[in-house]
């Protein structure tokens, strides 16, 4: 593997295939690759109406969250079952800054909320992600680990790897299999906000049906939040949102080379492109001149807290009914990722008024009847 830095805190992971069974890992834990950093002036910044709009509507999760900060995971009230993949998330921390968590925990809760909403509505109702959750408040809310982390600051800043590998090491053992996502606070080095996620591009990441290697977890996502920042809390109604989808989308497989829109030049053998070219979408923005192909927006933007599409044309990453012999027929879909399930399944993480999103179909409740006068 190979690291290249670019711009300032971008990183990549170089891997363009996998042995015949990979260990599943990052930094010597992993064979997953980093893209550059994904930060706020390439993702769409949150719509602040909207999102509060879209959390309070009626049956949505709510966007506040009720529970008891725990440094364990919390089996006892879990929604999932046991042997259920599913998305942890975590709150981080270092030893020299204080635990904020009680300031984050509503813009998590929010933002799961959001992302669950949003989902469902871009499969027509049909899936969202599997989170952990469940406390003692009940099912709809998020079961958030809190990690202390063992070092000062300086130990973890801008640092995937670190953080991670400490995170995971304090997670615990699992039935199913897992992905972590992490805010990481005050360990943003830099003047923005940005993310980082792994995927498998190539041979294992890019194959359709079970025996993709986005199935079996592993993978993880760090959202850093700016040392020196208020944390959002109680009245944000989610942190980035928007943000914390990219990143879970590139563990959930997104975007893979072979793509139609892919970023990523063909034959290019320096993985540093995992995005796609054909905006306003969720996991497409503007590279650098090196990638594929200029940015081009072919799909408008859309109102609410995420305003993009996921998956513009539908024909790169993400597609419930991709038609036969297409490219999403024929290579890996994002939504048949095992870390989305039916919507009936983790209800209420769909939200409600899911119905006015899929209708049912009209009934007749009487017969026909001729009315008028007839006339030859």
């Amino acid at each position: 593997m190979m690291r290249i830095a670019r711009r300032l805190l971008a990183v990549s992971i170089a891997l363009a295939a996998l042995p015949a069974a990979p260990a599943l890992a990052h930094e010597g834990h992993g064979d997953g690759v980093l893209t550059h950093a994904d930060t706020r002036a390439e993702l769409a910044l949150v719509d602040v109406a909207a999102t509060a709009a879209a959390a309070d509507a009626p049956g949505a999760l709510p966007y506040a969250w009720c529970g008891d900060e725990r440094t364990t995971d919390d089996v006892v009230h879990s929604a999932l079952p046991a042997a259920s993949p599913r998305f942890k998330v975590v709150y981080a921390h270092p030893t020299d800054r204080p635990d904020r968590f009680a300031a984050w925990r509503d813009a998590l809760q929010g933002n799961v909320a959001l992302v669950q909403r949003f989902l469902a509505a871009q499969s027509g109702g049909a899936k969202a992600l599997r989170f952990d959750m469940g406390t003692r408040c009940g099912p709809q809310y998020l079961d958030v680990q809190v990690v202390h982390l063992s070092g000062p600051r300086a130990q973890y800043v801008d640092n995937f790897g670190a953080i991670v590998n400490e995170v995971e090491s304090r997670l615990g053992p699992v039935d199913g299999p897992r992905n972590t996502v992490v805010f990481a606070d005050t360990l943003n080095g830099g003047s923005y906000d940005y993310g980082l996620g792994e995927n498998v591009l190539g041979t294992y990441g890019d194959r359709p049906g079970a025996s993709n290697v986005h199935n079996r977890g592993g993978f993880a996502s760090v959202l850093f939040t700016r040392d020196g920042i208020d944390a959002p809390g109680a009245g944000a109604r989610g942190w980035w949102p928007e943000g914390m989808l990219h990143e879970i989308t590139h563990n959930l497989g997104g975007v893979q080379w072979s793509a139609p829109h892919s970023t990523q030049p063909a034959g290019f053998q320096n993985p540093r492109y995992g995005h796609c070219w054909q905006g306003a979408d969720v996991m497409c923005y503007l590279e650098d001149a090196g990638a594929a192909h200029a940015m081009r927006n072919d799909c408008p933007r859309i109102g609410g807290a995420i305003p993009q599409a996921y998956d513009c044309g539908r024909d790169d990453y993400f597609n419930p009914a991709p038609a036969p012999g297409s490219y999403l027929a024929t290579h890996w879909n994002v939504y048949n990722n095992a870390f989305l399930a039916p919507c009936q399944q983790i209800a209420p993480a769909c939200g409600g008024g899911m119905a006015g999103l899929v209708p049912e179909p009209p009934v007749a409740t009487a017969g026909p009847q001729v009315t008028g006068t007839p006339r030859r």
